[in-house]
């Protein structure tokens, strides 16, 4: 997912620029929106699989990895030519349903521009559509205190591919209710609460590979994902069943940098410098149930997640 959001440089900057600064902004709003809010969705998942917290000092660290599922529905908006300047389809509708990042377009679209000069609307990212959103990361947790827990999460700055690296971390903290009470100590269930917050970055160089002449040409990513959950799981010694409900919230904000002498369009033989920023903001509610075993040192878990882009987690750790 991560790639996915900040290559697409390289394949639709050059389109889009023939479309004039306002038209590329415009478009590049619904085009990417679903990235971002895949990427808020699944950064706020994979932060617990059990209502019990560590005791003092005890502690554990292991593997994250989430895959969330775009429906067929979230891989293409309506564009209106009336929402855009000087711009009209081809076949004189004035609206069509055109692909974002995550789809595909049944044939090419093009769009004619003031004075004649006809565009193909980009399809997705890589030409095909998209349909699961990976990402992962590592995770450890220790118990700090009476009824506390911290965990954080982190994937270092890594070159997923030439030109491109990805950086991620994250803290959260959970408490347990049920140690508060000496009635509820007896209920087959334990209860707590967590806070995290998760942050991205992400960076593209694709100076080399773009079709506009120019320099410094890249994209920076930045992403930040809340969530508020209340926990309940069961209390058995090998495995247990959890589950949770809360809010999430969060932004994603990609910008294309550098300078890109376009040929083409409105923009023909000028230089424009920083041409597009797409921010996005996303929340909603979510519900998780899920299952943990413990198996000595080591502890695996798998959890669904119902919300606005469905997720399965999967955790694998060791610790005591």
């Amino acid at each position: 997912m991560l790639v996915l959001k900040v290559s697409y440089a390289q394949t639709n900057v050059d389109q889009l620029l023939e479309l004039g600064i306002q038209n590329a902004q415009r478009f590049s709003t619904d085009y990417f929106a679903p990235g971002g809010e895949v990427l808020v969705n699944s950064m706020s998942n994979g932060w617990y699989k059990s209502a019990e917290v560590k005791k003092l000092w005890r502690f554990e660290v292991g593997f994250v990895g989430n895959l969330s599922f775009v429906r067929e529905e979230k891989q293409s908006f309506i564009l209106n030519t009336a929402e855009y300047d000087g711009v009209a389809f081809r076949d004189g509708l004035p609206s069509q349903e055109v692909a974002n990042a995550f789809g595909g377009n049944r044939g090419d679209i093009v769009v004619v521009l003031d004075g004649g000069l006809e565009v193909t609307l980009p399809d997705g990212i890589g030409g095909q559509e998209v349909n699961i959103a990976p990402t992962g990361f590592l995770q450890g947790s220790i118990g700090f205190s009476r009824s506390t827990e911290i965990k954080a999460r982190f994937l270092p700055k890594i070159a997923v591919r030439e030109n491109t690296e990805v950086f991620l971390y994250g803290l959260a903290v959970q408490h347990e209710l049920t140690d508060w009470i000496f009635s509820w100590k007896r209920l087959p269930f334990r209860f707590s609460g967590l806070i995290g917050y998760t942050n991205v970055r992400g960076f593209y160089d694709f100076t080399a590979d773009s079709e506009t002449e120019g320099s410094d040409q890249e994209i920076r990513l930045k992403s930040n994902s809340w969530l508020v959950s209340g926990i309940i799981s069961t209390k058995f010694s090998k495995v247990n069943l959890y589950g949770g409900f809360g809010f999430y919230t969060g932004n994603s904000t990609a910008d294309v940098l550098g300078s890109y002498e376009v040929q083409s369009g409105p923009l023909a033989s000028q230089t424009v410098v920083d041409p597009i920023s797409v921010d996005n903001k996303t929340s909603g509610l979510k519900a998780t149930l899920g299952v943990n075993v413990k198996l000595g040192f080591f502890r695996a878990n798998l959890d669904y997640t119902l919300q606005n882009y469905q997720n399965l987690s999967i955790g694998m750790n060791f610790g005591w």
